[in-house]
């Protein structure tokens, strides 16, 4: 693997590290909401350490580091799609909108809302966005 493409794949994930940890651990309401505290603090670490460790993996030019990165941030990715893109387009049963407006109701939202559909927040719009541009940039 080339210099460039180890610095080009490395800049994100550092990038998505320490966006992801912020907004998880820093008040910046209403960007987040975190006046109940941080519930999926132990989750977070635990992203947190992986993501260290595929960064360190990427920085050494390992090519099967860079296949779990891939890995990695591809299935995070779609576990987002499937939590917030999905509801925002068709919609959510009555338990998954009360959890929404719970924990994200007070959060900031620019996209126009669909019916009465969750909206993904900033937040989370800005995550995935880094999560696609880390998976743009580990791709050979």
């Amino acid at each position: 693997m080339s210099a460039s493409h180890v610095a080009k794949a490395l800049i994100p994930q550092i990038v998505l590290l320490a966006y992801f940890q912020i907004v998880e651990w820093v008040p910046l309401f209403p960007w987040n909401d975190l006046a109940g505290g941080n519930p999926q603090g132990g989750l977070d670490i635990a992203v947190g350490a992986v993501q260290t460790a595929l960064i360190a993996g990427t920085a050494s030019g390992n090519r099967q580091a860079l296949h779990v990165a891939q890995a990695f941030y591809g299935t995070w990715l779609a576990l987002q799609v499937v939590n917030w893109w999905v509801p925002y387009f068709f919609g959510a049963g009555d338990a998954a909108m009360e959890s929404y407006a719970r924990q994200f109701g007070r959060t900031h939202k620019f996209l126009p809302p669909i019916a009465d559909h969750p909206v993904p927040d900033s937040n989370h719009v800005v995550l995935h966005a880094l999560l696609v541009w880390t998976l743009v940039e580990l791709a050979p």
